[in-house]
């Protein structure tokens, strides 16, 4: 598979969905190459989906986005997508709508709320 996922197998994945924004990482810390995909379904709401190039297959998943109300709600839940599911600080800056560098700062501690 090449750095760019074939409308076909996007639309497999997606269904009626836009992908509204694709980050390629060729080699993250699992040495896997990623594609997160950020979507908006037809109601308005979003999803990530991942796909993993394991070199003798392809398999995608769709990450839960747990709902929140709060800034620290929204800090613990980009945490938890960083940390638990491997989610990248660029992703979660544009899912979130803020920057990157303030997704680092949510992920090493130095803003709780």
């Amino acid at each position: 598979m090449t750095n760019e996922l074939s409308p076909k197998f996007l639309k497999t994945i997606i269904g009626d969905a836009e992908a509204e924004f694709c980050l390629y990482n060729p080699r993250i810390k699992t040495g896997i190459q990623t594609w997160e995909i950020k979507v908006r379904n037809t109601d308005n709401t979003r999803k990530i989906i991942v796909v993993r190039d394991y070199g003798y297959k392809i398999d995608h998943e769709e990450i839960k986005i747990n709902p929140f109300k709060t800034r620290a709600e929204r800090n613990a839940e980009i945490l938890r997508l960083y940390k638990e599911e491997g989610i990248s600080q660029i992703f979660l800056g544009n899912l979130f709508n803020i920057s990157q560098p303030s997704i680092s700062l949510i992920v090493n501690g130095k803003i709780k709320d």
